[in-house]
C-alpha cells in the first residue's frame, strides 16, 4: 500500500509539472526562460554619493558597448527600448522582445515600451518606480537621473554572461530618437541650420534695396555740396530719407506687435501642455491601479482620490452643485 501511495504521489507531481510547462508554452515562454527568471534581484538606490561619479558620456558608452547601439546622448534613452533589452540581458524571458519598438518615434510608442519595462520590474520584483510621464518627454535631467540608477542596478545584477544583442533584436532597426516636442536639445539638433523662408528672403531683399537707396541718397547729398547742385535736389533727397525712416519705424512697430502676440500664444500653449500632462498622469495612475493583482476588488475611494488630487499651482475650477471634497 505504501508503494502504491508513493507511485500515485509521483504521478501527480509529474502531471503537475507537465501542466505547468504546457501553460507556460501556451503563453509563449520557454522552460529555460522560466528557470532563468527565478534569479533573485538585487535592488539598489541611487544617492548623491554613488551616482555623481557616472557621467553622461559614461552612460552612453556603456549602452552602446553592451547592446551594439549608436546612441549619441542620454536623451535617446527616452524610447525605453535600450532599457528593455538590458532587462532581457539581466533576466532572460522577462521582456517580450518581439513586441519592443526599437524604431519608436512617437510618444505613445515610448509609453508602450515603458509598459513592458514596468511589467518586467513587477515580475522580478524591482521596487523602483518608473517616472514614465517625465521620461517620455525627452528632457535631459529626468533621463540622466534614471539612467544613473539603471547603471547601478545593472552593476549589482550583472552576471557577466555572453549576450548576442543584435540577434535578440532579430534585425530590427534601432533609431536614436528623442521627443522633439519637449526636448530643447532635440529642437536644436532637429534644426541644425536656419532655413530661410520666402518671406524672410523678400524681407532681406527689400532691406538690401533700402540700404542701396540710402547709400545712393547719401552719395547724392555729398554731390549736392558742389556749387553745380541746387538746393531743390537736396530738399528732395532729404524728403526721401525722412520717408524711409518713417517706414522703418512702422515696420519696427509691426514687429513688436507680432512678438507680443507670439509670446502670449506661447504662454497659452505652455498652460495647455501642463494641463494635458496633469490629466494624463491621473489616467496613468488609474491604469496602474487597475493592473494590480486585486484589480477585481477596485476601491472606488482610491479612484476618486486620484481624480481629485491636485498639484502645486493648479487651481481647480468651481462648479455649482458639485462637491469636490
Amino acid at each position: 500500500k505504501k508503494k502504491k501511495k508513493k507511485k500515485i504521489k509521483k504521478k501527480k507531481h509529474s502531471n503537475w509539472k507537465k501542466m505547468a510547462v504546457k501553460n507556460e508554452r501556451r503563453k509563449g515562454k520557454k522552460v529555460s526562460d522560466m528557470k532563468k527568471t527565478k534569479k533573485m534581484v538585487v535592488n539598489v538606490h541611487a544617492t548623491s554619493v554613488n551616482a555623481n561619479n557616472i557621467s553622461r558620456n559614461d552612460l552612453v558608452a556603456w549602452i552602446n558597448d553592451l547592446l551594439g547601439l549608436q546612441y549619441a546622448k542620454v536623451e535617446n534613452l527616452c524610447t525605453a527600448a535600450a532599457y528593455c533589452q538590458v532587462m532581457d540581458y539581466l533576466f532572460p524571458g522577462c521582456i517580450p522582445m518581439k513586441r519592443v519598438k526599437f524604431n519608436a518615434k512617437l510618444e505613445y510608442e515610448f509609453i508602450e515600451n515603458f509598459k513592458y519595462l514596468q511589467s518586467a520590474f513587477k515580475k522580478v520584483k524591482v521596487d523602483k518606480v518608473i517616472p514614465v510621464e517625465r521620461l517620455v518627454k525627452g528632457r535631459f535631467q529626468d533621463n540622466f537621473e534614471f539612467a544613473q540608477w539603471f547603471k547601478l542596478f545593472f552593476d549589482a545584477n550583472d552576471s557577466g554572461r555572453e549576450y548576442d544583442a543584435a540577434g535578440r533584436r532579430a534585425g530590427k532597426k534601432v533609431s536614436a530618437h528623442t521627443n522633439t516636442t519637449n526636448s530643447r536639445v532635440a529642437k536644436k539638433e532637429a534644426v541644425p541650420h536656419q532655413t530661410r523662408t520666402p518671406a524672410s528672403k523678400s524681407a532681406s531683399t527689400t532691406a538690401g534695396k533700402r540700404v542701396a537707396k540710402t547709400h545712393k541718397t547719401t552719395s547724392a547729398t555729398k554731390a549736392s555740396t558742389t556749387p553745380s547742385t541746387t538746393s531743390a535736389t537736396t530738399a528732395a533727397q532729404s524728403a526721401k530719407i525722412m520717408a524711409l525712416e518713417t517706414e522703418v519705424k512702422d515696420q519696427q512697430n509691426t514687429i513688436d506687435t507680432l512678438q507680443q502676440s507670439v509670446s502670449k500664444l506661447q504662454l497659452e500653449l505652455d498652460a495647455l501642455v501642463k494641463e494635458r500632462d496633469f490629466y494624463f498622469s491621473k489616467l496613468r495612475d488609474i491604469e496602474i491601479l487597475c493592473q494590480d493583482d486585486d484589480a477585481s476588488a477596485l476601491n472606488v475611494p482610491d479612484v476618486l482620490e486620484i481624480m481629485y488630487k491636485t498639484e502645486e499651482g493648479f487651481i481647480q475650477p468651481e462648479e455649482d452643485g458639485v462637491n469636490t471634497q
